[in-house]
């Protein structure tokens, strides 16, 4: 059963074993990730929704990101690219 509509339904690949109860939730506009051995495999959407893509984790905003102070030290995007040049890292200038 879908909790939230604009959230697919993660299913185990052994549903599929019942073909006629999957059409039933697809027709009736779920969306569902099939998954085997916990990874998601593929994606069955309805006819209607085959141009939208389809995520098997959110991808939607989640609500306002709390980035807490951790009282570090202001660096400058030229300190940063100091710091990677000297660990060796190729960067484009």
């Amino acid at each position: 059963m879908v909790t939230d509509e604009n959230q697919p339904e993660v299913v185990p690949l052994r549903a599929l074993n019942q073909p006629s109860k999957i059409a039933e939730q697809v027709e009736a506009g779920a969306t569902l990730i099939v998954t085997r051995n916990g990874r998601p495999i593929m994606g069955i959407v309805p006819i209607d929704r085959l141009d939208e893509p389809v995520h098997a984790f959110r991808t939607d905003p989640m609500g306002e990101l709390e980035i807490p102070d951790l009282d570090l030290p202001a660096v400058t995007d030229e300190e940063i690219d100091t710091t990677l040049r000297g660990m060796g890292g190729a960067l484009d200038g």
